[in-house]
């Protein structure tokens, strides 16, 4: 493929984030005030006569990040843009050591169908976020943005993980049940409803920039070959499932349907490798451990424990470095022509067979903790969260009045405190330890009676 000069009037930029795997988490408020925006340019090299562009969900968008693009992290009802783009993020990083230009549209959270704009029956679906401002992505469907592109060189696409529902897994591994109970439907929809969606996704990208080498990425592993207590709410059986059979499979599936689409595949499985939970302490890896630092937030309202943490469980810019390093090479070689021919197209590819592996029986839900003053019978959340280093105290709002609340730091003594009348508490915390050691747990009654763990641990 041949470089050329390009020029794109009436494109315009923007940036954010997207959505979990390895695994989109419970959430539940905020430790920390707003950053400001990002002050870099969207594209880093706008006459570059080599084009990028980046399409897909919070994997490749740069969710994890502290600061976003203008316009990517609107919470509100007006204007809202939650695509949360980031100048940490791996396209960012590649365009900049390439000198390429770059058109950023990809956005956290999206689906296939807002990526295609058509869902499987053909019917049309809108962009993510229709009241985005006039000069930022996310109110069209991203396809549609690319269609507008001059141009482009190499094409960029990370999705399928919130199709294969990373929020319903996180929230069911939180949660106090085993959840591999659910675990063959979840594996059943990987081959009968992600796996088409990806063919068609693929397809439809492919098809609406003919002349681009079109490059579909796998999800990175989070989670290292062993286990360790670091992520709290995971028992060794939900780990080694998550790790060693979901993730797997989805990316297997990605990796066969980009084959059937007729466009290139890139392994992320391993790109994390060394820097994983349960590879090195928690504030040395590569991915955000639970993250409710948002840009916008308030104290932890525990009426409201099933939100979005987001950044948790995503790479952060030491991810993205990593990442980009293995992406690096195959844009390298579309720059220079020496990248080999995608496959030939083949819609009727079937995805290879599920080789059953032993996911194991679930265990019965975690017992409501002994020897504390709170009297629950049992736990019906486990809610991970963390806090900057040096924060002394969580304040929580919600609480079932006049009830009492327990906590703990790691391995230590159980203590308890009133609630006032108010239903609000503020519950002492110590995380300037670092891995299992910043862990502290929190036994808090809700107004409507049900027993939720906080566990808490220092941000990384």
């Amino acid at each position: 493929m041949t470089n050329r000069k390009h020029r794109r009037p009436g494109l315009l930029g923007a940036a954010a984030v997207l959505a979990l795997v390895a695994l989109a988490l419970l959430a539940f408020g905020v430790l920390d005030p707003g950053n400001p925006p990002e002050t870099a340019p969207m594209d880093p090299n706008p006459d570059s006569s080599f084009r990028i562009v980046a399409l897909g969900d919070s994997y490749i968008s740069g969710e994890g990040a502290r600061v976003y693009f203008p316009g990517t992290d609107e919470p509100g009802r007006e204007r809202r843009n939650m695509c949360r783009r980031a100048k940490t993020a791996y396209p960012y990083l590649l365009a900049e050591r390439l000198d390429a230009s770059l058109v950023f549209v990809a956005c956290s959270g999206a689906e296939t169908t807002e990526v295609t704009g058509v869902d499987a029956a053909g019917e049309p679906v809108p962009g993510q976020y229709p009241d985005s401002p006039e000069d930022v992505y996310g109110a069209r469907p991203q396809v549609e943005v690319l269609r507008e592109v001059e141009d482009p060189d190499v094409v960029l696409l990370s999705i399928g993980g919130n199709d294969a529902g990373f929020a319903e897994i996180g929230k069911e591994c939180a949660g106090p049940a085993d959840c591999r109970r659910l675990a063959q439907g979840w594996l059943d929809k990987l081959g009968s409803k992600v796996y088409p969606a990806l063919v068609r996704t693929y397809t439809a990208v492919r098809e609406a920039a003919p002349e681009a080498e079109v490059l579909a990425m796998t999800y990175p592993n989070p989670v290292g070959p062993k286990f360790c207590d670091d992520l709290a709410w995971l028992n060794p059986a939900e780990m080694r499932f998550l790790r060693e059979v979901f993730i797997g499979r989805l990316n297997e599936l990605a990796a066969t349907a980009a084959e059937a689409a007729g466009i290139h595949s890139v392994d992320l499985t391993a790109a994390l490798a060394g820097h994983r939970f349960c590879e090195v302490e928690l504030g040395k890896t590569a991915i955000n451990f639970i993250d409710v630092s948002r840009t916008r937030g308030t104290v932890i309202d525990v009426t409201r424990l099933f939100g979005f943490a987001s950044g948790s469980l995503h790479p952060n810019p030491r991810g993205h470095e990593l990442l980009a390093e293995v992406v690096l090479p195959k844009l390298e070689g579309a720059r220079d022509g020496t990248l080999p021919p995608a496959p030939e197209p083949d819609p009727g590819k079937k995805p290879p067979p599920f080789v059953a592996t032993e996911i194991g029986l679930p265990g019965a839900p975690r017992p409501f903790p002994a020897d504390t003053a709170c009297d629950g019978s049992e736990l019906t959340a486990v809610v991970p969260m963390s806090a900057a280093r040096g924060r002394r105290e969580v304040q929580l709002t919600g609480v079932r009045r006049g009830s009492t609340v327990c906590f703990r730091t790691y391995q230590g003594d159980w203590r308890s405190k009133q609630v006032g009348s108010d239903g609000n508490v503020q519950v002492p915390i110590e995380v300037d330890a670092v891995g299992v050691g910043s862990i502290n747990e929190i036994l808090v009654e809700g107004e409507e009676g049900s027993w939720k763990k906080i566990v808490v641990s220092r941000s990384g």
